[in-house]
């Protein structure tokens, strides 16, 4: 039996396929919702007001307003950083200047943004690049980062771009891993819907994986963070 590993976790093949067939096929979920969302112009490699709407379309929908607004603000900076970063190229082809390019957008988080941290953020970057930049939140931050033999633990003094950078790396070896089952995921999404990339697939089952992993911690653990696990 083919093993899929997403951070410190692993998933079986057959349980993989049946997470992102039902993300992908059932009614009212987040695809094709966020992955069709139109934004500023789908063909537009830079971020408009309309983009900054996107997370709320994988649930991400606490203070909208100040959020949108502090979101604006970001864009010249994002706007400026996104124009290093190529618009077609996948992770697992990305070179080390290319990582450097997407982290770099990561770190404008380091200047505490309110009410903007790296779930809201990677929400609004995986559109313009959904082959290259992963989406994160906090079942992908227990794959990759809370659980046991984590590749990314935490490390106090790091920035912001430094984590988003090490995290980029693990992403990378786990999509190159097994890009084959990766690819063959994304081709589950039906035809006549938008296709996903092998990361959006991979996304999936990151979520999938960390909010299981979250549910199954005991409740000292598991704390306000298996609640926030909502879906991407």
């Amino acid at each position: 039996m083919t093993t899929l590993t997403v951070g410190a976790l692993t998933v079986e093949l057959d349980q993989a396929k049946a997470w992102a067939t039902e993300y992908l096929t059932s009614p009212r979920s987040s695809y094709p919702a966020y992955d069709a969302y139109e934004g500023s112009g789908t063909d537009s490699p830079l971020l408009g007001d309309a983009d900054l709407l996107a997370p709320a379309l994988l649930n991400v929908s606490q203070n909208p307003v100040p959020t949108y607004y502090s979101l604006k603000d970001l864009t010249p900076t994002l706007n400026e950083l996104l124009q290093n970063v190529p618009t077609q190229l996948a992770l697992d082809e990305a070179t080390e200047d290319d990582l450097a390019s997407v982290a770099a957008l990561f770190g404008v988080l380091d200047s505490r943004p309110a009410f903007v941290g790296m779930t809201t953020l990677s929400k609004v970057l995986s559109r313009k690049r959904p082959g290259l930049i992963p989406v994160f939140d906090v079942a992908v931050r227990h794959c990759y980062t809370e659980c046991d033999g984590a590749p990314v633990p935490v490390e106090k003094a790091r920035s912001w771009e430094g984590y988003a950078r090490a995290w980029l790396d693990a992403v990378r070896d786990d999509l190159v891993r097994h890009h084959r089952e990766w690819e063959a995921l994304a081709a589950l999404a039906p035809e006549d819907q938008m296709p996903i990339s092998p990361l959006r697939a991979l996304d999936i089952v990151a979520w999938r994986a960390g909010q299981k992993a979250l549910a199954d911690l005991p409740p000292k653990r598991r704390g306000r963070r298996a609640a926030e696990a909502a879906p991407v």
